[in-house]
């Protein structure tokens, strides 16, 4: 009985308007208060919930806030926590599906790096939350089992990296609201290529790196925890190639040595370590 009244009451607090049958069904189990009736004791409960998913969707996508202004930002932040109620005690995870929830507004379209640009500072969000483990291996350790056998190991990139790849340059857009130049006039280009970005966390820094189009395969694959033998015969398939392909922007000139690439992925702290298969 408990679970099925604190049910009701739920619904009743992300409903679409005063009249919606969740919030009729949750205020035959309220009782009134000397001035208020059951209905208007709901109405300071919901508008507390709103107040608290629109100031924290804010705080995670503040960029996004800025690109629409804030009377559309607090239009769609009350369209998304109604319509997909975060499942997650944690309020951190109230903007985990706010990305295709903008990528699917109508009103929106006029903004096509909107979605993209929610999807970058969601990666950050998650960034500073992340935990920082040590190595499970040392170094040296790590690079003889992964020469003797690639094909039983994989990298692990650093926790909670975000890989997007846009077809637009939403970095350098974050990078614009950042600084202010969007107060003296900056506008984006819209002839401006797409960017593919790295975001992580290095210790307490969190960085975002643009990507070369020659390593971005090379990243995914091992994102999708494939194994090390397979970053190899792409590293190695990217010196062989010979012009470049259609659908992956790789240019031959942009290719380094296979051990080079490797190391590079290291040094940049992409790459964080590895572990058996």
């Amino acid at each position: 009985m408990l679970r099925e009244l604190q049910r009701a009451f739920s619904e009743a607090l992300y409903a679409q308007g005063p009249e919606s049958p969740s919030v009729a069904a949750a205020a035959e189990n309220l009782d009134s208060m000397p001035r208020l009736d059951a209905r208007a004791s709901l109405a300071i409960y919901q508008n507390a919930v709103g107040q608290c998913m629109t100031e924290s969707l804010g705080e995670i996508f503040p960029v996004c806030a800025e690109l629409v202004a804030e009377d559309c930002f607090r239009t769609v932040a009350n369209l998304y926590y109604r319509e997909i109620p975060s499942a997650h005690a944690d309020l951190a995870r109230v903007g985990d599906a706010f990305p295709e929830f903008v990528a699917g507004l109508d009103f929106l379209s006029g903004l096509p790096y909107l979605a993209d640009m929610a999807r970058l500072e969601l990666g950050f969000h998650n960034a500073y939350s992340a935990s920082w483990p040590p190595p499970p291996h040392a170094p040296g350790v790590l690079g003889q089992a992964i020469a003797d056998e690639p094909e039983n190991w994989r990298f692990l990139l650093s926790p909670s990296a975000t890989l997007l790849a846009s077809a637009h340059p939403v970095l350098t857009l974050w990078e614009a609201h950042q600084d202010r130049r969007i107060d003296g006039g900056w506008t984006l280009d819209p002839r401006a290529a797409g960017e593919r970005t790295l975001v992580f966390r290095q210790g307490a820094e969190i960085h975002a790196d643009l990507v070369e189009p020659s390593l971005w395969p090379i990243l995914l694959s091992i994102s999708e925890g494939e194994p090390v033998a397979e970053q190899l015969e792409l590293a190695g398939a990217l010196r062989r190639s010979e012009g470049q392909t259609p659908d992956s922007g790789i240019n031959p000139g942009e290719n380094v040595p296979i051990l080079t690439t490797i190391q590079m992925l290291f040094e940049r702290g992409w790459v964080v370590g590895g572990e058996p298969i």
